[in-house]
């Protein structure tokens, strides 16, 4: 390998350490997508329980 092969040449090669690395970084992306739907889910109910969304029903 000189270095100027197509990445999905180097992802086919030798011990797999381009696609372990490529599956590693996809689950990191994917962890920190899902632990920011998470905040943001969390933030809006707590907006919510503090009555900032509005005049809520029960407060007549």
């Amino acid at each position: 390998m000189t270095g100027k092969e197509p990445l999905h040449t180097l992802a086919r090669g030798g011990d797999g350490l381009f696609h372990h690395l490529l599956v590693d970084q996809a689950l990191k992306v994917a962890i920190v997508l899902g632990a920011l739907l998470v905040l943001a889910l969390g933030m809006a109910l707590i907006w919510k329980k503090a009555g900032r969304a509005g005049p809520r029903r029960d407060d007549r």
